[in-house]
Formats: C-alpha cells, structure tokens, sequence
C-alpha cells in the first residue's frame, strides 16, 4: 500500500505545483558568447569596454558599438549587440572618457571631437586584437554616436569596412535651429560660463531631460524616449551633462566626413524625429559614396530602441554586416 501511495502521491504533487505555479521552472539556456574585458588606452585616460565573443567561432568579425547623447553602453545597447553576436559576429561596448567606469576628468562632458578621438582609439585596439578579425571591422552608432562612426570611418579609411549609424546626428546647426527660443537665454548663459571653466574646476551641469523645463535635449519625444532606456536606479544621478555642449554643438557637423567614407553605410532615420532634422539626414545620405538607406515612417528619435521597429531596424542592421563583413 505505501508503495502505490508513492507511485501516485508524487505525480500528484507535481501536478498541483503546475497548477499553482504554472511550468516547472527550466534552467536559463547559456549564453551564446563569453564577455571578456577590451578596455583600451585613449590620451591619458582608459576607456572601459567589454568584448563579446560569439562561442564555438574563431576569430570573427567584429562589430565596435557605444552610445550617443549622454548615454552609457549598457542602457538599451544589449538587444542589438545579442542579436549581432547570434549572428556571428564579435561586438565591443565601450564608454567615452568621463562616462561610466571609464576614466577621464572632469565627469559627463559631451564633446563631438573628442568622443570621435575615442573611437578611433578603439578602432586600433581591436583591430590588433588576436581573438577577432580586424580586418572585418565594422561601427555601429546611434544619434549623437550615430554622427561620430560617420567621422571616425572617414578617418579610418581602409580599416573600417561597414558602418551603421542609425537616427545621426549629422549637423549641429540644424539640430540647434530646432532648440526652443524661450530656453536659448539660459542656455548662452550656463553654456558659457561652463565653457570658461577648467578642467580641473567642477563642471556646470545641466538635465540631459527634463519634463516640461529647460534641458539639453528638448523635443516631443526626449523625456520618455530617454527614460525608456536608462535604468530607473540611474536616472537621477546620470541625467546631466557639462552645459559647455549647449556652445559647442552647432559647430559638430558629421555630414562634411560623408563624401570621405570608403566603406559601405547604412543610415537608418525617422520620419518624425523631434531632433534631428529628417531632411540633413537625406542630404547627408546623398554624398555617401556606398550608401543605403533607410526611412522608418511615422518614427521619432527614439522608435528604433522599441519594438515593433526595433526587429526591423536590426533584421536590417544584422543583413547588411553579413553581407559588408561576412565574407
């Protein structure tokens, strides 16, 4: 009798859990790659980066990624950087001087030339790398680092072999024609007076976001786009940046590196984007000597972090590194 209690009490029990808690619990399936440390030297300081290497390939191609306005490399970065290394590639995330845990003073400074200095400082360390192949090089960017592979590919002639840079910022003038008049007094004001401090003095620094209030970054979709990809626990003590930019911006213009870029580029933008104007995107585009392109309707800047746009956004970013560094 206590042997047919047994036979039957356990299913029993397995049944009821099931019914109370749905499935058994399954193990989470391995990662399909392993994460090793890429941090690399630019000026006197060192950038951090993390080299994701796709399990069971040797040497692969390799794709180098870091984010735009502001931003770190683990806010909203990873579902592309999974989806490209599933595809075979290799994929390095980084994070510019004065960002994240990479070195640098003073803190959360936004500078066009300078984050493009720290490209190319990562262009070089991976391509000497043993573990991928540094002849298939490729850069992905979005907004404001969407601007800077445009300019560090053009720099880098023969090295980088495809580029996707994905809503760009390609002229600062435009993008600051768009900032709100009534906010352009204070921003003169605490760009300036950050702009004249030193290196070594506290920077001035202002929201990246803000609702309703005066920010460095200001359109329709800026606060829940931005909010959408930094972790909650990090949006207070990481929504700043050095005012300085606010004087700086208009003068960074990527779309005049276009015509110098050797390598194949696709450009993804959004029709509606509230930041940076869809038509210097499409005039940038045009002197592209390898150029695609595409136009995501009915988007805003941010619309390719999210789904639905997101699958087509890297379905189409994963075809176009297979077919510019598959080979």
């Amino acid at each position: 009798m206590q042997s047919i209690f047994k036979r039957w009490h356990q299913p029993l029990l397995v049944a009821a859990a099931v019914l109370a808690f749905g499935h058994p619990a399954q193990a989470a399936a391995p990662a399909p790659y392993t994460v090793v440390n890429a941090s690399f030297a630019c000026q006197t300081a060192t950038c951090d980066a993390e080299l994701w290497l796709p399990k069971g390939m040797n040497k692969p191609p390799v794709i180098v990624m870091a984010h735009g306005f502001g931003g770190l490399k683990d806010w909203g970065l990873q579902p592309y950087a999974e989806r490209f290394v599933k595809a075979g590639f290799a994929v390095v995330r980084f994070d510019y001087r004065g960002f994240g845990k990479s070195g640098g003073q003073p803190r959360r400074v936004v500078d066009g030339p300078e984050h493009v200095k720290d490209w190319l400082s990562a262009i070089e360390s991976v391509r000497v790398r043993g573990d991928v192949d540094g002849s298939r090089l490729g850069l992905w960017g979005s907004s404001f680092s969407g601007g800077h592979v445009l300019v560090a590919a053009s720099q880098s002639r023969g090295v980088v072999k495809a580029v996707s840079s994905q809503v760009p910022f390609v002229n600062g003038l435009q993008s600051a024609l768009t900032y709100p008049m009534k906010y352009q007094p204070r921003a003169a004001w605490d760009g300036l007076r950050d702009l004249l401090r030193g290196d070594k003095s506290e920077p001035i620094y202002i929201p990246i976001v803000a609702q309703d209030g005066f920010a460095a970054l200001v359109c329709p979709e800026c606060v829940k786009g931005y909010q959408s990809l930094v972790p909650a626990d990090q949006m207070a003590s990481e929504n700043k940046v050095a005012a300085r930019i606010l004087m700086t911006l208009p003068f960074y213009k990527p779309a005049s590196s276009a015509a110098h870029i050797s390598a194949p580029v696709l450009v993804v933008a959004a029709e509606n984007d509230g930041l940076i104007p869809v038509k210097g995107v499409r005039d940038m585009v045009k002197e592209l000597p390898h150029g695609e392109y595409l136009e995501l309707k009915g988007a805003d800047h941010f619309s390719p972090y999210t789904p639905p746009l997101f699958e087509q956004v890297v379905s189409r970013q994963t075809a176009f590194f297979l077919k510019n560094l598959g080979k």
